[in-house]
């Protein structure tokens, strides 16, 4: 009888742990079922929501053909730089024209990386150009290096020559040689950012009808709360002009100033013509 009993007792008290667990466990549940708990982290987290880096980037489809709004006469320093063999390949080359005030002639491309920073996914469901200015294409100083031709990867596209710039898939024509908007980018996808986690876009914007400053707005959701983030050139609008006389001959183009690539990959002014000797003989 006294070890029935004891028997009963371990099974009493086994039960009863068991039942204790079950209890703690559902009241330490509870909360992740009364409440979104990455929602209520986020709430108390610092910081952005997702962060953003940009950069220029120059592929090789591209050229790195350069405009100045205005006919600007280079200093002694920058003619005997880009009279320089090998000036229009050297990294100086980009920094010098940005200097003065150069833009990129028809095509732009942007490395965007998101970089996110809640608990919950970021959802990217759309990135759009917000239009600072758009007018004629500048035709003061050009300084042409063309297109080596190349069929780089890329991801979206904007033809800011539209009313509203839509993301486009971006395709590369091979009858044409070159990048082609395709379907729009957010139409069946978005971009999905974890904590810490990253996605890298590659952005081509186009023009050939005018000079277009401009800004990018991503527009994204944060459980069921929707915002956004401007993406800009570290706080100044991105720029690309279009040719200003659309002409396939460079001496037929329409600019007060015009320095041409020579074979030693050396810029020459041939507009207005020079007393200096120039490679360049045209076509």
């Amino acid at each position: 009888m006294e070890r029935l009993l004891q028997a009963r007792g371990w099974l009493a008290a086994l039960l009863g742990g068991a039942l204790t667990l079950m209890i703690t466990g559902g009241i330490m549940a509870l909360p992740g079922q009364l409440f979104n708990v990455p929602s209520l982290k986020d709430d108390i987290r610092s910081g952005p929501d997702v962060s953003v880096a940009v950069v220029k980037v120059q592929l090789e489809d591209e050229g790195m053909s350069r405009v100045t709004r205005k006919d600007y006469r280079p200093s002694t320093s920058l003619r005997q730089f880009l009279s320089r063999q090998g000036a229009a390949s050297s990294p100086e080359f980009d920094q010098r024209l940005q200097s003065v005030g150069a833009v990129n002639l028809e095509r732009l491309t942007l490395r965007v990386v998101f970089t996110g920073h809640r608990n919950q996914t970021v959802n990217i469901v759309n990135i759009e150009p917000e239009i600072v200015e758009r007018g004629a294409p500048w035709s003061g100083t050009l300084f042409s290096v063309p297109s080596q031709a190349g069929s780089p990867t890329m991801n979206m596209m904007f033809d800011l020559d539209r009313p509203r710039p839509v993301a486009r898939k971006a395709r590369f024509d091979e009858e044409e040689g070159r990048i082609t908007p395709g379907g729009p980018f957010f139409g069946e996808r978005t971009i999905t950012l974890k904590d810490t986690g990253q996605q890298v876009v590659m952005v081509r914007t186009v023009t050939a009808r005018h000079y277009v400053a401009f800004r990018l707005k991503a527009t994204y959701m944060l459980g069921n709360r929707t915002r956004s983030v401007t993406i800009d050139d570290h706080g100044k609008p991105f720029q690309v002009t279009a040719t200003s006389g659309r002409s396939d001959r460079l001496e037929d183009v329409k600019y007060r100033r015009v320095f041409a690539l020579e074979g030693n990959f050396s810029l020459c002014q041939i507009v207005p013509v020079t007393t200096s000797a120039c490679e360049y003989q045209g076509s």
